[in-house]
């Protein structure tokens, strides 16, 4: 705790250098999301680990769904992954065909213990700035894809295949930061199958992108007889400027390990992060 907390000490000072050397980088954002840090680090640790894996970020736009047309870099997302879906598709299907048994990231008995342990998979290609030994190995025209996307992406998220089983329903549940958003490419979607982020529910189309914001109570069903696949990237939120990012970074892999740990949320107090980020925007 004494390291950690010199490292804030260290950013705070660093910050009011950085906001006279860059006026128009928004850091007073990144500034009231480590004041807000620091509050919960300060409180009662009766519920530490929930507590230190909150960083909400305040001053940028906080909805359930975007839209491709509404970012430049969201269009470029898009239009790189749907203009080759076609490789995409055909490597994860030479995968599935090959037999092969690739370990997923997590047991999903562990995450919902509604689910058995393998009804939802993931088959992580990209995490921690790197790109996995699995991808490069099943998936090199998919990695070559997505090493143009790079700049985009978060740098503690990850990209992975999701196989959801038939008869599998995610129950509600929330990630802990909103200071990225989730893209979903449609690979094999049966019928019957569906996502509710925010209250408002959409379907996959194979072969196209979904963009949103799972900071927001998610939940995903297939009800279908077949497998569903998509291909999930976490993409830095479009608003921030490039100086935000950089202290971000530095922020999420310095200051707490839990946040690269962290698979779904411990925030379950939904309403208390709205009114949070709501009081920040006045």
């Amino acid at each position: 705790m004494v390291k950690q907390s010199l490292k804030i000490t260290l950013v705070l000072l660093s910050i009011k250098v950085l906001k006279i050397f860059f006026p128009k980088g928004n850091i007073h954002r990144f500034e009231s999301a480590l004041k807000f840090y620091i509050t919960l680090s300060q409180e009662s640790t009766a519920n530490y680990a929930q507590k230190m894996s909150t960083f909400l970020y305040p001053g940028i736009t906080h909805k359930p769904w975007y839209e491709a047309h509404e970012y430049n870099i969201l269009t470029f997302v898009q239009n790189q992954l749907q203009q080759q879906f076609n490789d995409i598709e055909s490597e994860w299907l030479a995968y599935f065909l090959s037999g092969c048994n690739i370990v997923s990231r997590f047991n999903a008995n562990n995450l919902f213990t509604s689910l058995k342990e393998d009804d939802w998979k993931a088959y992580l290609l990209w995490e921690k700035g790197n790109f996995t030994q699995i991808g490069l190995s099943h998936f090199p025209k998919t990695v070559d894809i997505l090493s143009k996307l790079e700049p985009f992406l978060y740098p503690v998220g990850h990209i992975e295949f999701y196989v959801m089983k038939p008869g599998v329903v995610l129950p509600p549940h929330t990630d802990n930061i909103n200071t990225s958003l989730t893209c979903h490419l449609a690979i094999v979607i049966p019928e019957d199958c569906g996502i509710k982020v925010g209250g408002k529910t959409q379907g996959w189309i194979k072969g196209q992108t979904l963009f949103f914001d799972d900071s927001f109570e998610h939940e995903a069903w297939n009800k279908s007889q077949e497998e569903r696949v998509v291909l999930s990237l976490d993409l830095y939120h479009p608003e921030l400027t490039k100086i935000e990012k950089t202290l971000l970074q530095f922020v999420l892999k310095n200051l707490n390990s839990s946040f690269e740990e962290d698979v779904v949320n411990k925030i379950q107090d939904t309403q208390y992060k709205e009114n949070f980020l709501d009081k920040q925007a006045l």
